[in-house]
């Protein structure tokens, strides 16, 4: 990508900025449906989100009104957005992926229940904004319709039900790439594309399987942030809703000629995890 057409779509969510005053662009990986570029404008850092093709349950009308109403939640700070396009300028948080980190399970538990406090109290008082119901399941369905999934796979995705006893306001994508940890021990979450209204335990469960942590301290993780006993077939539900929906979505991002090592390995990794739950 050329540095000409990065300031193109900067100076498009900017117009008041200086042209003189950009620079310092740099291509940051690990983006998967997203491509995100760090820039500096006079001695300030910010990132620059460009979208890749359109994915379900994304609607950037919502994304932009959400970003706008969050205020009780340590997010990046929104500075520039495109509805169009899903162009988005935020500033650069300074901090540590969690994904690079090995947090503590009990800290785990403490950030979900405030995190999911905090929304639903935003949620509140914004309903119109943020009353948004997400169906990982029916996200599976359209994924799974893609070439190479195996039949056992779609049938299980038509079959499966996704039914959660309680609904909040979540992330839906809380992996750990989506967690920064400054160097004061703030937590700032991002990248909000398909919040919504959903089983809270299904935020444990993207942060646990992308931590990689014991199966063992599910249960008690599960308490921590429910206040609840004996969830072991919510917890099933929410995995196998996650793996088919992390199995589909790789799998059809391969389907469409993506060549990443790194989703091959997610698409391989959720047939495993979907046989083991099947």
């Amino acid at each position: 990508m050329r540095w000409q057409q990065l300031m193109h779509w900067i100076l498009a969510l900017r117009p008041d900025w200086e042209p003189d005053e950009l620079g310092g662009f740099r291509y940051l990986e690990g983006g998967y449906s997203n491509t995100n570029y760090r820039f500096r404008y006079g001695r300030e850092e910010f990132v620059l989100r460009v979208p890749g093709k359109p994915t379900a349950f994304t609607d950037r009308a919502r994304e932009q009104s959400f970003y706008q109403t969050l205020t009780a939640v340590a997010i990046p700070e929104v500075i520039g957005y495109e509805v169009e396009t899903g162009h988005m300028i935020s500033r650069w948080i300074h901090g540590r992926l969690l994904a690079d980190l090995a947090p503590a399970p009990d800290r785990l538990a403490a950030y979900l229940v405030e995190l999911h406090e905090r929304l639903e109290a935003t949620a509140a008082a914004a309903p119109e904004v943020l009353g948004r119901v997400y169906d990982p399941v029916a996200q599976a369905r359209l994924f799974l319709a893609a070439e190479g999934t195996p039949d056992w796979i779609r049938q299980l995705g038509e079959e499966f039900q996704w039914n959660p006893p309680e609904r909040v306001l979540c992330h839906n994508d809380l992996n750990p790439w989506n967690l920064i940890e400054t160097p004061a021990g703030r937590w700032f979450t991002r990248d909000w594309e398909w919040f919504g209204r959903n089983d809270p335990l299904f935020d444990l469960i993207a942060l646990h399987q992308g931590l990689g942590l014991d199966d063992a301290l599910l249960p008690a993780l599960a308490k921590s942030v429910t206040g609840q006993d004996s969830q072991a077939e919510r917890l099933t539900a929410c995995l196998t809703a996650f793996w088919l929906r992390e199995y589909g979505w790789a799998n059809a991002e391969l389907a469409a000629g993506s060549t990443r090592h790194e989703i091959a390995v997610q698409r391989d990794l959720g047939a495993r995890k979907l046989a083991a739950l099947a």
